[in-house]
């Protein structure tokens, strides 16, 4: 390696590591605010929500990278152009693809790197920070009261809420069932219009205000009474401990590669034998009529376990295609600040954004046209790459070769030509 190829790496890192630090700052903003409210409101301890925010950086790590290269690449040979280095180098005869390669090679040294941290790393971290937060919501259950669905997480009470009031904490349409000690539920429950929640200063119970309410119970010897109050006040007892539990169960986010394709595997099995049997049913559907009904319910079933499958196989390309941008980014972003001749972080940030921005839209449309299946999962996952080759290509040329790519595409005829005069020569002619 030459001392122009070592000084253009060493130019590289250092903006690619700030790039990554300022970005995984903004990324976490939203997940900082949900952790102190876990440390300040609802008494978490530090060393949890220290938990919790490494487990989170996986995911930012996954995305900033990426965005790295790209910014990285604008800012260092920005800077060379805008110094004149760039011009330095091509009157040496030096050609300037020589000062990428090393930065080039690095970045797709990066891209194998983060095929393994997408793979193995990110899935793992994102199942243990959900079982995290769901242990947390169980020791405080305040964490999940949600409106309009019956919770079961407040020891032997079920409680549904209609709606809540958070900034006043209040509450209506309140009903509540408690339950025995067998987990059974009794013939009576509590219903309020309306009502307040709080908490006691030790934290250890959940307060519920009832107001306006009624009391339904039915006795033993099966009589039925109804008791109206104005103000009944229940106690929910909180856990004070905080239980770990390793749950089985992965969403497709949380699988690793290994697991991924093992799950594809099965769906294609499943598909395969779906198909089969529709097949058979839909001959004998000609023939009866049980047999034809039973062959649309296994075609609806086929519909679905294809659209299954086709998730399972979006979310493997989607690793691959993100792992894989933190090559392609260099190759728009180093080509794009030789051009402009500007190396500022301003400018570095203002184009890595853009350009990711219009990245990941192609990206959230590819994954929703595979995930209807009107889209096979590796294309609708590599759209962005596949849509975005011919511009950068494109710059890699004007910047390594000061050539353009259209020129060769564009017959020597149409060169320098307006569309006017072939026109009015066609009509002469």
């Amino acid at each position: 390696m030459t001392i122009l190829q070592r000084h253009a790496l060493r130019q590289f890192v250092a903006p690619f590591f700030l790039a990554i630090a300022i970005l995984a700052f903004v990324l976490l903003m939203d997940r900082l605010f949900l952790l102190a409210d876990l440390l300040v409101r609802k008494g978490v301890q530090v060393v949890v929500v220290g938990e919790i925010m490494v487990l989170s950086l996986p995911f930012v790590v996954s995305v900033c990278v990426p965005l790295g290269s790209l910014i990285s690449g604008v800012m260092t040979y920005g800077r060379m152009a805008q110094d004149n280095e760039i011009r330095v180098v091509r009157a040496a005869g030096i050609p300037v693809f020589r000062l990428v390669w090393p930065t080039a090679a690095l970045c797709l040294a990066l891209a194998a790197l983060m095929v393994g941290f997408n793979g193995f790393v990110l899935p793992e971290a994102q199942h243990r920070v959900r079982n995290l937060l769901t242990d947390v919501a169980r020791k405080k259950p305040a964490l999940r009261v949600r409106e309009g669905v019956f919770m079961d997480d407040f020891g032997n009470y079920l409680i549904y809420i209609g709606g809540i009031d958070e900034r006043r904490s209040l509450v209506r349409n309140i009903a509540i069932f408690e339950r025995k000690a067998g987990g059974e539920t009794r013939p009576g429950f509590v219903t309020a219009p309306r009502g307040e929640i709080g908490y006691t200063a030790d934290d250890r119970y959940m307060v519920l205000t009832l107001l306006d309410g009624e009391m339904h119970e039915v006795s033993e010897n099966d009589s039925y009474r109804r008791l109206q109050f104005t103000r009944h006040v229940i106690n929910v007892r909180l856990d004070e401990d905080l239980i770990r539990r390793d749950r089985e169960y992965r969403s497709n986010q949380e699988l690793t590669f290994f697991q991924l394709l093992g799950r594809v595997r099965e769906m294609r099995a499943e598909v395969r034998e779906n198909a089969e049997q529709a097949a058979a049913s839909r001959a004998a559907g000609e023939r009866d009529e049980a047999e034809r009904l039973r062959a649309e319910e296994l075609e609806v079933r086929l519909r679905y376990k294809r659209l299954e499958l086709a998730r399972f196989q979006v979310e493997f390309e989607k690793r691959l295609s993100l792992a894989f941008s933190a090559f392609f980014f260099l190759l728009f972003g180093a080509p794009l600040g030789i051009l402009l001749r500007r190396g500022g972080v301003g400018t570095g940030f203002l184009v890595g954004l853009v350009f990711f921005a219009l990245y990941y839209v192609l990206l959230l449309a590819g994954q929703n046209l595979a995930d209807s299946g009107r889209l096979s999962p590796f294309v609708g996952m590599w759209l962005p790459n596949l849509l975005l080759v011919g511009p950068v290509a494109e710059l890699l040329s004007r910047a390594m070769f000061e050539r353009s790519l259209v020129a060769y595409l564009v017959p020597r005829a149409w060169r320098g030509r307006r569309p006017g005069r072939f026109l009015r020569r066609g009509r002469s002619a």
